[in-house]
C-alpha cells in the first residue's frame, strides 16, 4: 500500500510569506505528498492567561505567548495562495486547526483532510464541528492516555469518512526510545477500521524508524520540515532538511517495493535458479 507522505511546516516559517513558499516548493522537491501548516485564532483558542502569559526566550517573536502565536498566523487569503501554490507543484496542502473559526475558514478554501494535533485530541467539540465537513480526519496522540485516545477513537466512530490515528510523543525533538513503534500494533488491533500513521519529533534522519512503522502497517507518514534547523523557532530543531527528507522517502520507496506480495509464490526472477537447482 502507498505511504502517504506529509511535510508539516508549522510555524517554521516564521510568519514569513516568502519563506512558507520555499518551504513548500523544497518539500515537493523531496517528494512529499502534502504539505501541512497550522491555522488558529489565538485570541480563541487560548485562554486570556495563556495569551498574555509572557514569553520572552531566544525563539519567540512577540513579548506574551498570544502575541507570539499572532505574527506566527497567515490570514485565510494568504492561505488560499499557499495551497494553489501547493497545488501548481502536485501537492496537496491543508492545516491543523485549532479553533472553529479557523476550522470554517479552512473549509470555505477547500481544505479536503483535517489534523488535530496532540493537544487537540480531547477536544471534542471541535472535532465533532469538523466532521460535518465529512472530510478525512488525522489525530495526533502525542501526550495523551489511551483512555483520552480512547474516548475520541469512541467519538469518531460515527464519522462517515477516513480517520487516521498517529502515534505520537511530543517531545521537540524527540529521542528515539521514546518513539513507542509497538503502540502502532496496539492501535492497529485496537481501531481495525481505522488508518494507522506516524508523527514524528525524533532526531533520526536514517530512515529506520519509518522503515519500521511501514512493516508494521503504518500508510501516514508526518515529519516536521524545516530548510535550516538552525534557523530561529521552538520546532526547527525538530524538523528534517531537505537532504533529511529526501533520504526518508528513499527509505520508503524501498520499503514499499521490498513488502511485495502478501501470498507465498514462485517468482519469475527464480525459475532460472529453481530449474537449476531444483532441476
Amino acid at each position: 500500500m502507498k505511504t502517504n507522505v506529509i511535510a508539516e511546516i508549522g510555524i517554521n516559517h516564521q510568519g514569513d510569506f516568502e519563506l512558507a513558499k520555499t518551504m513548500i516548493k523544497r518539500a515537493a522537491d523531496c517528494g512529499v505528498n502534502y504539505i501541512k501548516g497550522q491555522k488558529r485564532n489565538p485570541t480563541q483558542c487560548l485562554t486570556k492567561e495563556q495569551y498574555n502569559k509572557p514569553y520572552e526566550n531566544s525563539n519567540s517573536f512577540e513579548k506574551t505567548y498570544g502575541e507570539h502565536k499572532e505574527a506566527l498566523e497567515f490570514n485565510k487569503e494568504q492561505w488560499g495562495i499557499l495551497f494553489k501554490y501547493a497545488n501548481k507543484l502536485g501537492l496537496k496542502a491543508f492545516n491543523t486547526v485549532f479553533d472553529v473559526d479557523s476550522a470554517n475558514e479552512m473549509e470555505e478554501l477547500g481544505q479536503e483532510i483535517y489534523k488535530f494535533g496532540s493537544a487537540e485530541l480531547s477536544k471534542h467539540d471541535l472535532i465533532k464541528h469538523v466532521m460535518k465537513f465529512n472530510k478525512p480526519i488525522i489525530i495526533s496522540t502525542g501526550m495523551s492516555s489511551m483512555e483520552e485516545v480512547e474516548e475520541t477513537m469512541e467519538l469518531l466512530k460515527t464519522h462517515k469518512n477516513k480517520v487516521i490515528i498517529m502515534q505520537c510523543t511530543s517531545n521537540y525533538p524527540c529521542e528515539e526510545e521514546d518513539v513507542n513503534l509497538n503502540v502502532l500494533n496496539t492501535y492497529k488491533n485496537k481501531f481495525p477500521e481505522s488508518e494507522i500513521g506516524l508523527s514524528g519529533h525524533y532526531k533520526s534522519a536514517n530512515g529506520g524508524i519509518e522503515s519500521a512503522a511501514i512493516a508494521l502497517g503504518v500508510t501516514w507518514i508526518e515529519r516536521h520540515f524545516t530548510i535550516d534547523r538552525t534557523m530561529k523557532g521552538s520546532d526547527q530543531a525538530a524538523s528534517l532538511e531537505p537532504t533529511g527528507l529526501k533520504r526518508i522517502i528513499k527509505s520508503i520507496k524501498s520499503v514499499e517495493r521490498a513488502l511485495g506480495e502478501k501470498e507465498k509464490n514462485i517468482l519469475g526472477c527464480e525459475e532460472a535458479a529453481r530449474k537449476k537447482y531444483k532441476g
